[in-house]
């Protein structure tokens, strides 16, 4: 995955942890939509769903790594019922992915994995995201470029030769 892709809607350099976030949820919402705007193409859905995939994925790797470390210090259960859910939505992914793979029928797979990512998003965005923004030591752009370094890393960017992300 190149860094255009993976950054989609990326809010501007210096934006907030919690902002990249945000935008990432948006992202994972607008292909689902997608994918069920596609219902007369076969084809066409199993490529949205591989790039939901990656989003998820991208979108794990950087909580995971980066954001739910910095969190354990304001909020160590929510972080450790967040990586549990992480599981359950790495599994779904999976399922989702091999079916893509094998060409099979996604439907149920995008709904157990749609509901798994929405209830997981309103927990963060409702209860986690205000707490976070409250403490002054997450509202600077510090954890939002630890973010999107790690989402560089991730995808190998080539920001050193062509500037930083937005």
């Amino acid at each position: 995955m190149d860094l255009d892709t993976a950054l989609t809607g990326k809010p501007a350099e210096g934006a907030s942890a919690t902002e990249i976030l945000r935008a990432d949820h948006a992202e994972a919402r607008r292909l689902f939509a997608e994918y069920r705007s596609a219902a007369d193409d076969a084809h066409a859905r199993g490529v949205i769903a591989q790039s939901l995939c990656m989003q998820l994925e991208l979108h794990d790797a950087i909580e995971r790594d980066v954001f739910y470390p910095a969190l354990r210090q304001i909020a160590a259960e929510w972080t450790r019922r967040a990586n549990e859910a992480h599981e359950k939505i790495a599994a779904a992914v999976e399922r989702v992915r091999s079916g893509a793979d094998n060409g099979g029928p996604l439907d149920h797979a995008i709904d157990a994995l749609e509901n798994l990512v929405e209830a997981h998003v309103r927990d963060e965005e409702e209860h986690v995201f205000p707490k976070v923004e409250a403490q002054r030591d997450f509202s600077s752009g510090e954890l939002g470029r630890a973010l999107i370094r790690r989402k560089e890393e991730l995808t190998r960017s080539t920001s050193y030769f062509e500037g930083p992300a937005t």
